[in-house]
Order: structure tokens, then sequence, then C-alpha cells
């Protein structure tokens, strides 16, 4: 963890506080771990392949990750955590835990803020929420999720490297959140880069008032 490479690794959300940033808190993952949560772009499908139309000129998408391993980007790791039910945090940190909720109003504006230590050439962001009903006591898969991401913030410029001025990473951005969701929620957020195959997975947990 304390390798000095890595700490070049290329980005995260720092405010509001994502699961990343709590096992920060917690002592359990570095900075730079959480910084690269990268995995295949191509969610929620498991295949590797072209990025949908019409973006498909962008570098084609490594494997998404594997269910029980989404929020983590895939990495099983130490970072596998970041996957981690309830239970299983509580067993890993010897006492009772949960993972902190932010508290929200269904249908708000919910902005994020993000340090990059390596940008990449941006595609944009997808959002993916749980499904009603879902089940906190068992991992993040694709079943726990709503089947399609509830808002894609995409650059439209095509081909990518034609456009690399313009196809920047967002320090600031939001998204409108569902307006008929009640509880507690994983929201995903991934930045979808089109240099190469992969994105970069963050995860939150929302009270939805």
């Amino acid at each position: 963890m304390n390798n000095p490479q890595a700490q070049l690794k290329h980005g995260r959300v720092v405010s509001p506080s994502s699961r990343g940033s709590v096992a920060v808190e917690l002592g359990v993952l570095a900075t730079w771990q959480v910084n690269e949560m990268e995995g295949g772009k191509n969610f929620p499908a498991l295949a590797a392949g072209p990025f949908p139309k019409p973006y498909d000129s962008d570098v084609p998408s490594f494997a998404p990750p594997a269910d029980g391993h989404i929020l983590s980007g895939g990495k099983v790791d130490e970072r596998d955590c970041i996957n981690f039910t309830n239970e299983e945090m509580s067993k890993k940190l010897k006492r009772p835990f949960n993972w902190p909720l932010v508290s929200v109003d269904p249908g708000q504006v919910f902005r994020v803020q993000w340090v990059y230590t390596a940008p990449h050439v941006t595609r944009g962001y997808s959002w993916f929420i749980t499904k009603d009903g879902w089940d906190p006591q068992q991992r993040i898969s694709r079943a726990q999720l709503e089947p399609k991401a509830f808002y894609q913030d995409f650059y439209t410029e095509v081909p990518y490297d034609k456009f690399g001025s313009v196809l920047k990473a967002k320090t600031d951005h939001e998204v409108v959140l569902p307006k008929n969701k009640k509880g507690h929620h994983v929201v995903v957020l991934i930045w979808n880069v089109a240099n190469t195959g992969n994105g970069f997975y963050q995860a939150f947990d929302l009270d939805f008032k």
C-alpha cells in the first residue's frame, strides 16, 4: 500500500462520501487503491467488446466486473471490501458496522466532486441504482440493480482521438436522482474512458427520505 508508483493512479470521488472514502477513513484502504477501482466499461454487459454505438470507435471495453465485485470495479484484492455487505464488513473490522448513508431527497440534484491523478480522454459518466426491494444482505449484482442506467452524461464528439481537448474528465458534475425511490439504495457511478478499455467505479449508499 506504500508503493509510490501506485500513488499516480487515476481518480476518485471525494464528495459526497463514497464507499471508497469510508474505507480510507477506516484505514482499510489507501487513497491510491480507491483511485484505481477500474474495470471494463461496458457495464452492465458481461463480455468485453465494442462500446455501444455511436461510440464504438472508442477503445473496446475489457470484460466488465463480475457480479459481487461490481462496486470495486472488479478488484478482488483488499478492495473487495467495497463490495462487502454490512455483515461481511463487521466481520472484517471485528465490530458492528453499517455503511454510512448519505441523506437525499427523491428527485434532488446530486452533485459529486472528483480528484484525478491521471485524467483520461473521457467519454462520460453512467449512473446505476438498486431496484426496489433489493437485498442489502447480498452483494450488489446485476440482478440487484435496475437494468439500465438512470442517467448517462456522455460527450458526443467522435472519434475520440480527434477531440482529446474536448473530452475532458469533469471535476464537478451532477445528476437528478430518481423520484420514485425510498429508503436505502446503492448508486454506482462509472467514469467511462474513451482511450482505454476501462471505467472507474464509485459507489454510494443513499437514504432517500
